[in-house]
C-alpha cells in the first residue's frame, strides 16, 4: 500500500497554467477551500450563484479528466432545483461523483440569507495508483457537529475533507476540532482553509491525531502538496477500534 499525494489549491487559475502542469499530474486528490471564488465578501456584493453546467464548474470537471485526479471543488454558491445551496462537488475522470450541500449553516456569517441547508451526507471512492479509499466532505461549520462525521465513519469513511473559511482568530478551535474528528473516528482529516481576511491556516491530521501538514510557517503559494500513508489507518486501530466499540445510546 503506497502513499496518497494530495494538493491544496487556493487559486483555480493554476489549472490552466503550464508551470503547474507537472505538479498537478502528480496528484491523486486536489482540494479547494469553501466559497473559493470570492467568499462571503462576494456574496455581500451580490455575486450570482453558479449552475452545475456553467463554465466555472465545468473547468474542474475538465481538470479531473486532464490530470487524472479527484478534484474536490471546495464549495460554491449553487442554484438548481434544490434551491440555493453552499455545495461541494467532486469530480473524477470528467464525471461528478459526489455532491454535498452544507448542512449546518453559520448564522453569524449570514448563511441563512443565501443558502438552504443540505439534508444528507455520504462517502465516495478516491483512488491513488495502488489503492481505493472511502472519502467524505463536510464544510466549515459542520466540523463542530461530531455526529455528522461519525455517520460517515460508520459508512466506511477513511479520509474526511473539510473545505472552510475559518478565521485565524479562531485557529485554536479549528485545529482542535480537526484533530478531534480524526482521533475519535480513526480517520485522516484534511482541512483546506481559505487565505486572506476570511480564512487562516490549513492542516491535516492522521488517525492517531498527529499533524501531518500545516501551512502556518510556509510561504504563500497557490498550490501546496503533501503525502499521507494509508497504513496509519490500521496502525490507529491496533489497540482499539472506536467504531466497533462505540455504544450508541437511544432516547427512551
Amino acid at each position: 500500500m503506497g502513499s496518497v499525494r494530495l494538493g491544496l489549491c487556493y487559486n483555480p487559475g493554476i489549472l490552466t497554467q503550464p508551470r503547474y502542469r507537472n505538479a498537478l499530474k502528480s496528484l491523486d486528490v486536489l482540494l479547494f477551500p469553501e466559497l473559493f471564488d470570492g467568499g462571503y465578501a462576494a456574496l455581500q456584493r451580490g455575486a450570482r450563484p453558479h449552475s452545475i453546467r456553467d463554465d466555472f464548474l465545468q473547468s474542474f470537471r475538465i481538470a479531473s479528466r486532464r490530470f487524472s485526479f479527484c478534484c474536490i471543488a471546495g464549495s460554491t454558491y449553487l442554484a438548481d432545483n434544490k434551491g440555493y445551496t453552499n455545495t461541494s462537488l467532486s469530480f473524477r475522470r470528467g464525471r461528478c461523483i459526489h455532491r454535498y450541500d452544507k448542512i449546518h449553516l453559520f448564522v453569524p456569517a449570514g448563511d441563512r440569507k443565501f443558502f438552504r441547508p443540505g439534508t444528507r451526507a455520504g462517502t465516495f471512492p478516491i483512488y491513488s495508483r495502488s489503492m481505493r479509499l472511502r472519502a467524505g466532505v463536510i464544510i466549515c461549520y459542520d466540523l463542530r457537529f461530531p455526529e455528522l462525521t461519525r455517520t460517515m465513519a460508520l459508512q466506511g469513511l477513511q479520509v474526511l475533507f473539510v473545505p472552510a473559511r475559518w478565521p485565524s482568530a479562531r485557529d485554536d478551535a479549528w485545529q482542535t476540532l480537526l484533530k478531534a474528528r480524526a482521533i475519535e473516528n480513526q480517520v485522516f482529516v484534511v482541512g483546506c482553509n481559505a487565505a486572506g481576511s476570511e480564512g487562516g491556516y490549513s492542516y491535516a491530521f492522521d488517525p492517531l491525531g498527529r499533524m501531518i501538514f500545516s501551512n502556518r510557517n510556509k510561504p504563500p503559494s497557490p498550490l501546496q502538496t503533501f503525502t499521507f500513508n494509508p497504513r496509519r489507518l490500521m496502525l490507529a486501530r491496533t489497540l482499539h477500534n472506536n467504531l466497533r466499540e462505540a455504544v450508541l445510546l437511544r432516547r427512551t
